[in-house]
């Protein structure tokens, strides 16, 4: 069992809970951070906060929700040092992966799935291009299951509003 592994400090922990969990934490952060380079910076912060709390994740009671509370919480401090580093950059709209062809309504749904709120965005992200049910995306965000449903549904409803008059 992975946390058993992480409670005797074996190396390949960490390396499972890559392998596990390094996909869905990248999209979730991108999604997040509209952004990939700093979802990818992140990522990396998410993991060495999971070597240093190994132990209490060898405790968790959800293992899963835990990897992505630690991800939740680690994007607002990036955002925090990103806005005082230097002035706030314009979305890098790079961080969905739309189907690979020059038509203009996949730059126009990227475009406004950056402008939905972070959390209509980020439980539609995870319901449509992540495969994550309600249930699940409530266990990660840690919220009633009908907060993030609905979440989804307005968030969907200001994409239709947005995209009405483009044909995808």
């Amino acid at each position: 069992m992975l946390q058993a592994a992480l409670m005797r400090d074996d190396p390949a922990a960490v390396e499972l809970l890559w392998d596990r969990y390094a996909n869905d934490l990248l999209a979730f952060l991108k999604c997040v951070l509209c952004s990939i380079h700093d979802a990818e910076d992140v990522l990396q912060m998410v993991f060495v906060r999971i070597v240093r709390k190994r132990h209490k994740l060898a405790k968790a009671r959800c293992l899963e929700a835990y990897v992505y509370k630690i991800a939740r919480n680690e994007a607002p401090g990036w955002i925090r040092r990103r806005k005082r580093d230097r002035a706030v950059r314009a979305a890098d709209e790079s961080w969905l992966v739309v189907p690979k062809s020059p038509d203009e309504p996949g730059e126009k749904l990227r475009a406004a799935l950056a402008r939905l709120p972070q959390e209509q965005r980020e439980v539609i992200v995870m319901k449509i291009y992540r495969q994550k049910t309600f249930l699940e995306i409530s266990g990660f965000l840690e919220l009633p299951q009908s907060t993030v449903a609905s979440r989804y549904r307005y968030g969907m409803e200001k994409l239709r509003i947005m995209l009405e008059n483009i044909t995808l």
